[in-house]
Parts: C-alpha cells; sequence; structure tokens
C-alpha cells in the first residue's frame, strides 16, 4: 500500500486522476446529502382492486388442476379389472427374443423371429433368421 501512495505522490498524471476522483466523491455526496430531505413519508402500500381478484383466481386454479387429477385417477384406477386372458405364446415368444435387445442393430443385421401357427393360436415352430 506504501508503494501506490508513494507513486501517487511523486507521478503528476496518477495524482491528478486521484485529485478528480476524489473531488467527483466529494460532489456526488453533496448532492446525495442536500436532496434527502428529513420529513417525509412512504405511503402505505395498497394493491390495486382487480389485483385482488385476481390473486383469487390463481389460488383457485391450482385447486381446480389437484381435484382434476385426484378424479382421473379414481376414474381409471377403481374402473379396471385385471385382465385374466392368456397371454398367447407366440407373443410371449417375441417378447423373449426381443428382451433387452438393440432393435436398431437387429434392423441392419436384418435379424427376425419367425412364428408359426395354426388355427387355435398354439405355435407349431419359431425360427429366428440372420
Amino acid at each position: 500500500m506504501a508503494r501506490i501512495s508513494d507513486h501517487v505522490e511523486k507521478c503528476e498524471n496518477c495524482s491528478m486522476v486521484y485529485r478528480q476522483a476524489a473531488e467527483d466523491k466529494e460532489m456526488i455526496s453533496k448532492l446525495l446529502d442536500s436532496s434527502i430531505d428529513e420529513n417525509f413519508s412512504i405511503p402505505e402500500f395498497r394493491s390495486p382492486v382487480h389485483e385482488r381478484e385476481r390473486n383469487i383466481y390463481y389460488r383457485v386454479i391450482p385447486v381446480m388442476a389437484a381435484a382434476a387429477l385426484i378424479v382421473f385417477i379414481f376414474l381409471f384406477r377403481f374402473d379396471r379389472e385385471p385382465v385374466m386372458e392368456r397371454i398367447p405364446e407366440a407373443e410371449m415368444l417375441m417378447y423373449d427374443f426381443l428382451e433387452g435387445k438393440d432393435l436398431n442393430k437387429m434392423w441392419h443385421d436384418k435379424t427376425q423371429i419367425l412364428i408359426i401357427q395354426d388355427e387355435k393360436g398354439n405355435v407349431i415352430q419359431s425360427i429366428i433368421t440372420n
């Protein structure tokens, strides 16, 4: 810090810039001090009437959205009966074959599964081709 103050004292350009900055600072603080009156009051904040009505709507909207969500959950959740149909054997073979495999790679490699069924849906033969 001592080096900086020694330099400012010796260098004409730096001392002029420093003095000018100090004068500007004093001028600004005088202007700010003179513009402030001691006797002033801040009025109470009151929101306009139309904003009060708007706030009520913004409070009601999330409640209505939550209620609609709950209604949809009950409509789709409790009216359903579990599926008791047997999954066809061909569909199970297809799922077992495709499980965890990259479908894009299988497409480019031209890998396919061929499942032959009879009229009743029983699997007669399944062939995997490359």
